[in-house]
């Protein structure tokens, strides 16, 4: 077996950066929850520690420039109705998710329709979210979870990721329950668990070597890089599918699959890292997790390491907002950046010890935010491609999955399907 990364390092859209002091944060994915079975074991036959994500205090949420906190306190009742109609809409999502086939839901009765249809026009609808707030949070629970605009996928392609929540609590019930899916971290988190496999794997593998061609030769296939050329029995293709598009394939894939790589496009997704000497906001009774709706920095959560200290906020912008501000010159983000967490947590976070920028779409290897999205039309057209192997190539990674779709976990299961592909061939 040979591992081809085209970076300098492993781990993919899991990273490792270091703070300006040295300390080292995670910057892609982050934490395990409830049902990812396979990472803690994974992570448990690799010894790496998991720790419990801390939780403890009220989460706030802001609206209309004032700031509610809520899981220990009261919400106004001026806000209730929308909040209902927030939940209500992630219930009825849910619902429907659930009565898609998992394997192939463009196989569904109503695939076509809801193909056709855009989340956002699904979102806006009166009908489905009766309030303006509720409406307004569901918008920005939907960017969150897919790095972009709802206008720019179907309702179809949305679901797919809710119905991959299924295994521990129902679609986006569990996507939108940070008490689910966030519970724990890692001691070192998850790239010190990619690192210890390479390790284990030795001069199998190789870095710095982007695929740039895969060519069947009748007996094996070889995958050309600018400085190799490895000869295989099967190839195992786990990028992002925007960079797949990018390889030549000979002879060329068939229509389908070329198709669907060219329409699975990622979001845009920036992400900061403020540390400071302690993590304050414990103090105040707060968990570190945020939400702004109408805030570029639209979400914010406590990613302190196990001993506590130093305080670490992590805090997000996605689809049109973090464009926006990736075009600003890096002093006005900063400032923009920092302004909006003070609005939350107060002056002090506005003066951190250490300030780490992480613009996932200026990633070469990446493109873009957590997850590849499906536009409208894509998966009645070309869902049939979408883990179906092409002579020997197979293809793997977190939008492929059928189970916990764009999580870590997602893509270690995702891989594994794809491994006992080729082992039964």
């Amino acid at each position: 077996m040979v591992v081809l990364e085209a970076r300098d390092r492993v781990g993919g859209r899991t990273w490792n950066r270091a703070m300006p002091d040295g300390l080292s944060v995670s910057v892609g994915g982050t934490w395990l929850g409830v049902g990812q079975d396979r990472m803690f074991q994974l992570s448990n036959e690799v010894g790496v520690d998991t720790y419990e994500h801390f939780s403890r205090g009220d989460h706030i949420l802001r609206l209309d420039g004032t700031n509610m906190r809520h899981e220990g306190s009261s919400v106004p009742k001026k806000y209730l109705v929308g909040l209902g109609s927030y939940a209500l809409a992630i219930r009825r999502l849910s619902r429907m998710a659930d009565r898609l086939p998992a394997e192939r839901p463009w196989d569904a009765d109503d695939a076509d329709k809801l193909d056709a249809r855009t989340l956002a026009d699904w979102l806006n609808s009166r009908l489905n979210v009766p309030s303006s707030l509720g409406r307004e949070l569901t918008h920005m629970a939907m960017g969150v979870l897919f790095c972009t605009d709802p206008a720019e996928l179907s309702v179809l392609g949305a679901l797919v990721l809710a119905r991959g929540g299924h295994g521990a609590k129902r679609g986006f019930e569990y996507y939108t329950d940070s008490k689910l899916t966030e519970t724990h971290l890692l001691d070192g988190d998850p790239p010190a668990v990619a690192d210890r496999i390479a390790a284990a794997l030795g001069e199998a593998v190789h870095l710095g070597q982007p695929v740039r061609a895969i060519t069947d030769v009748g007996d094996g296939i070889e995958a050309h890089t600018d400085d190799l050329i490895v000869a295989a029995e099967r190839v195992v293709v786990a990028t992002p599918p925007a960079l797949a598009a990018r390889l030549t394939f000979e002879p060329g894939l068939p229509p389908a699959h070329h198709h669907l790589l060219m329409r699975m496009v990622p979001g845009a997704a920036i992400r900061v890292i403020t540390t400071y000497p302690e993590p304050f906001w414990r103090e105040a009774g707060l968990c570190g997790e945020s939400a702004d709706p109408r805030s570029p920095v639209v979400i914010t959560i406590d990613q302190c390491p196990k001993s506590g200290t130093p305080g670490v906020l992590s805090s997000y912008a996605f689809g049109p907002p973090a464009l926006r501000l990736a075009g600003m010159s890096p002093t006005h983000r900063r400032a923009t950046w920092l302004s909006a967490l003070v609005e939350r947590f107060g002056s002090a976070a506005g003066e951190p010890i250490g300030y780490l920028e992480t613009d996932w779409s200026a990633e070469q290897w990446s493109l873009g935010g957590m997850i590849s999205h499906f536009p409208p039309g894509t998966l009645t057209s070309y869902g049939s491609a979408l883990r179906a192997p092409v002579g020997r190539i197979h293809w793997a990674g977190a939008e492929r999955a059928t189970e916990m779709h764009g999580l870590i976990e997602g893509a270690v299961r995702s891989g594994e399907r794809a491994a006992d592909e080729v082992l039964r061939t």
